[in-house]
């Protein structure tokens, strides 16, 4: 195997050095990637947003009217935020399918069931990987770096005030667009580089893997989409997850050609 990967890297290098561009062939399934804030929220992340009642009567009318523009992407697979090895979740969605089962306030069910019944989907189907969160202690190496990690909490925290300011503000789809733009994505993924990557010290690297875990679990995230897919053609999968893993993911996207990846605002309301 070293061999073979050793050749293929000179194959590659002597293209570069020749001026010559491989590109490899794109696949035709296509991707769309929702991230979204817990609207139910679980507080199960460092930063949290406020999300008020997504079952009250203004919002539930602002889902239908987003669940209808997600619809024109006319996916074939709804992805969502659940252990992709426990079939409780689409267990729930053939329930609602029959009638015998009231949506709670989650994003996976608001989103997820009524996008797929809207479509007439047989099922829905849970990537992700099972618990392997972003936990991070420093360790012994917590004074050292106190400065930098009240300075993320001062960061965070002022991103989710404006993020509450967005619930606030604007419909559930339009605060959704606001956290879809490339520059979101990039202030998420930056804050691991930037408040995370740093606090380490010869042999003991906390941050650094931290972050590894992190990109393990959404890597094999991304795995679990790919075997949705698997020997298919012609399908579009849309991703609904919270954003902090859509930014990710939409970085592997973009230096991968599984999937011909759609722009997510193309199906969201647009923000005046």
């Amino acid at each position: 195997m070293r061999i073979i990967l050793a050749i293929l890297f000179l194959a590659m290098g002597l293209c570069t050095a020749f001026g010559q561009s491989v590109e490899p062939n794109a696949g035709n399934n296509s991707i769309a990637l929702l991230g979204t804030y817990h609207f139910n929220n679980p507080n199960q992340d460092q930063f949290n947003v406020n999300s008020d009642n997504v079952l009250s009567e203004k919002r539930q009318k602002e889902m239908e009217a987003l669940v209808a523009q997600l619809a024109k992407f006319k996916p074939t697979h709804i992805a969502l935020e659940f252990n992709a090895n426990d079939t409780a979740m689409d267990a729930n969605y053939q329930r609602y399918l029959k009638g015998l089962y009231t949506l709670n306030s989650s994003e996976r069910e608001q989103i997820g069931f009524r996008l797929a019944k809207l479509l007439g989907h047989p099922h829905v189907y849970p990537v992700d990987a099972p618990d392997t969160r972003l936990d991070f202690d420093p360790g012994p190496l917590a004074a050292d770096y106190a400065p930098l990690m009240e300075e993320l909490n001062k960061y965070g925290n002022q991103i989710l005030e404006e993020m509450n300011g967005w619930v606030k503000k604007y419909s559930i789809g339009q605060v959704l667009a606001k956290m879809n733009t490339p520059a979101f994505n990039k202030l998420n993924i930056n804050l691991y580089y930037q408040y995370l990557l740093p606090i380490g010290k010869a042999e003991n690297q906390p941050g650094a893997e931290a972050v590894a875990r992190w990109y393990k679990r959404n890597l094999l995230i991304l795995h679990n989409i790919m075997k949705l897919t698997e020997g298919k053609s012609e399908q579009r999968v849309l991703v609904v997850f919270g954003q902090g893993h859509t930014a990710i993911l939409d970085q592997m996207l973009n230096y991968s050609s599984l999937f011909k990846k759609e722009d997510i605002l193309k199906f969201l309301p647009v923000v005046k």
